[in-house]
């Protein structure tokens, strides 16, 4: 593990395996987690215990705010995290990428597949949940609309932590919409794996995404037990699946 320091100025953990094994085909995944997560729980290890035994590079990392960097968590937003993948890809990584995201991760890996195209070869969206910002805007309740007028965010208690969402992140994420067009400009393979008892993504959004995407190579899987975490053993099966058909 080591600290990158990005042109943001934002400092983060990321770990950067580079497989000593000459096997084809040759690209790196790239994982990035959800929002309020960190990127060193089950999902992440699974992945990277994957690439070990199949011969590919995998990099991991710490968004802006989250992680080690959780002190500056009310700084960061939408285009920060954006600008972290797009440098992450265009500057630390060589060669084809596969993007692996969770939740908020899979919108930033689907905008990296939209940005890069001729460096993602690959999106597997895990619980992928692009536009969050616009849907949490379009429920929020009176009171919170008021807050985040006057104050200029918000605060709330669940799972344990104290989320904040501020309106800068939420200005950031109406600027990096994917949904509100007629088409997602992503042509390279997709697989979306989806629980359908997630309470934080509804399963009709990986189906919104699916019809949406231009690329004539998607697969949709919708898992009628799982949660939003996908963590289970059966879950991780899929998800090492997925990989298996980047291959």
């Amino acid at each position: 593990m080591i600290s990158h320091i990005y042109h943001t100025g934002f400092t983060t953990n990321l770990e950067y395996f580079i497989s000593n094994q000459n096997k084809k085909p040759k690209f790196t995944i790239v994982y990035t987690h959800g929002f309020c997560s960190d990127p060193w729980g089950r999902k992440p290890e699974e992945v990277k215990k994957w690439c070990a035994e199949n011969g590919i590079d995998f990099l991991r990392y710490e968004l802006a705010g989250h992680g080690s960097d959780m002190d500056r968590f009310e700084e960061a937003d939408m285009n920060i995290w954006k600008a972290q993948i797009l440098e992450l890809i265009d500057e630390v990584i060589k060669g084809d990428v596969v993007v692996v995201g969770s939740s908020l991760g899979g919108w930033l890996s689907l905008i990296a597949a939209i940005q890069r195209p001729n460096r993602v070869k690959g999106v597997l969206g895990l619980a992928a949940a692009p536009d969050f910002t616009a849907d949490y805007e379009k429920s929020a309740r009176p009171e919170i609309k008021q807050a985040l007028k006057e104050n200029g965010k918000f605060s709330y208690e669940g799972s344990g932590m104290t989320f904040t969402i501020t309106k800068k992140l939420l200005d950031s994420g109406n600027e990096n919409l994917i949904l509100d067009k007629p088409s997602i400009p992503v042509i390279c393979p997709v697989v979306l794996i989806q629980g359908m008892k997630d309470e934080s993504v509804p399963y009709q959004k990986a189906i919104k995404i699916e019809t949406l995407l231009e690329s004539q190579n998607v697969v949709l899987k919708l898992l009628k037990t799982a949660t939003h975490r996908l963590n289970e053993d059966q879950n991780i099966k899929e998800i090492l699946s997925a990989l298996d058909s980047f291959l």
